[in-house]
């Protein structure tokens, strides 16, 4: 399997060294394009990958081009892609927003898969919603899937799901959560180092159960409300402060924003 990024950001260094260490392809099997040659020279002398200084070198020796590129270069950078040739190739859009659409109007008739890993795929631990359009060939998503694999838990799913996974596997929320234990245990005269052991290793034990009762989340809520109990009165407060409507607000407001940029490049793609 040979390996194509365009770009060599984080998320082009991310993926090198998963893909690297899963041995699901060499170093030398991940060609890679960037403007700066100072990157590339630093990826090249890290993780030794294949530096390339055209795109058209890449493009040629890569099975799969990873889009690593902002979301608001990726119009600019689609509109190139048609001067070469995408025969047997996937093109891999990984930015935040960016449609298959994109990159299937300026590349007629391409294989093309989007995803994006969120920021724990950095140590193998993230969430990876992956959708392919009707050209991707069975060989070439399971490939897909091993490459992201890597990362963490991989989902395949329609593209319409994927503005809202973008959303929901955002950390901000959960770390914002984690910082209203540590900033109760300080008010409560717990010191920070102590505070912040406390709350780690609550969700870590509370996300160990959840794991071993994967599709009860309410049961588990159940069993540890005691009527009358101090759980019931803390799950009482943060109904009567909007805890739940609050949370599913946070996250439609993830999604509105994100379906909006996809919505805009859309109608973009239509009037052109």
């Amino acid at each position: 399997m040979k390996i194509g990024f365009m770009g060599s950001g984080a998320i082009a260094e991310i993926l090198s060294q998963k893909i690297t260490a899963s041995g699901t392809a060499k170093p030398s099997d991940i060609f890679i394009y960037d403007v700066s040659v100072e990157r590339l020279a630093y990826m090249n002398e890290k993780y030794g990958l294949s530096i390339c200084g055209e795109p058209k070198d890449m493009i040629a020796a890569a099975d799969y081009v990873f889009m690593c590129v902002r979301s608001d270069n990726a119009i600019d950078m689609a509109k190139t892609l048609n001067a070469y040739d995408f025969t047997s190739k996937t093109i891999v859009s990984i930015s935040s927003g960016i449609p298959m659409a994109l990159y299937e109007n300026n590349v007629p008739g391409a294989a093309v898969a989007r995803a994006l890993p969120n920021p724990p795929s950095r140590i193998g631990h993230g969430v990876i919603a992956v959708a392919f359009n009707s050209r991707v060939s069975e060989p070439q998503k399971a490939d897909l899937m091993k490459i992201f694999g890597a990362m963490g838990t991989c989902l395949a799913l329609g593209e319409e799901k994927i503005n809202a996974i973008t959303s929901l596997t955002g950390p901000a929320p959960v770390y914002a959560f984690f910082q209203g234990i540590v900033e109760s245990a300080l008010l409560l005269g717990i010191d920070h180092k102590t505070a912040a052991k406390m709350a780690f290793g609550t969700v870590e034990g509370c996300l160990k159960v959840w794991e071993n009762n994967i599709d009860n989340i309410g049961g588990l809520l159940a069993e540890t409300s005691t009527p009358g109990g101090i759980s019931v009165r803390q799950l009482y407060n943060l109904e009567q402060n909007a805890f739940k409507a609050t949370v599913k607000e946070c996250y439609e407001e993830g999604y509105l924003r994100t379906k909006a940029y996809s919505d805009g490049i859309l109608e973009m793609l239509n009037r052109d």
